[in-house]
């Protein structure tokens, strides 16, 4: 399992998959990332849409969030215009314990700024923070990478890289 990181609004030491006890109001990030390959989706993966689940893989120097599907034999993710297949990757999954429930939700976002409590699921060559968005695309809810800089996410579908200014972004509920 790797480290979830945490957006804008979170102090030095936090919300790095760690948790912080069940008293006290503390957080406890409940999402792991999950090594994939080949077209597995573990259990608990983050759906988002139809056999559509939230992934990352390495490309290009970048860790970039994406989508992985159903019956394909890799995960989708989108960079320099094109949708590129990453036959190794990481699918995000929900490993809370019952008792506790689920702790992020989908949030509106219209590009600037991203929310407070947006989890960072990748990040660009420069190290700048990838967080983890959905839209659909063509009838089709799939995950991709909000860059706030841009004000915009982009998304991985039909061999093209889409952009939108109209998403939902993940984040852990405050």
């Amino acid at each position: 399992m790797f480290s979830l990181g945490l957006g804008p609004g979170h102090g030095p030491g936090r919300g790095h998959g760690h948790g912080h006890g069940a008293s006290g109001g503390n957080p406890q990030v409940t999402l792991s990332w999950i090594p994939a390959r080949g077209g597995q989706i573990p259990n608990g993966a983050i759906q988002v849409g139809h056999g559509v689940f939230v992934a990352r893989a390495q490309h290009a120097g970048e860790l970039i969030p994406g989508k992985a599907s159903m019956g394909h034999q890799a995960a989708y993710v989108s960079y320099g215009g094109q949708e590129h297949a990453v036959s190794d990757y990481e699918i995000l999954c929900d490993t809370h314990m019952q008792c506790f429930g689920c702790n992020y939700t989908w949030e509106r976002c219209h590009g600037r700024p991203v929310p407070r409590g947006a989890l960072i699921g990748g990040y660009s060559a420069d190290r700048q923070p990838y967080y983890i968005g959905r839209s659909q695309i063509n009838g089709e809810m799939v995950a991709g990478k909000v860059f706030e800089p841009h004000g915009c996410a982009y998304f991985p579908w039909g061999g093209q890289e889409h952009r939108s200014n109209e998403f939902e972004i993940l984040v852990l509920k405050q």
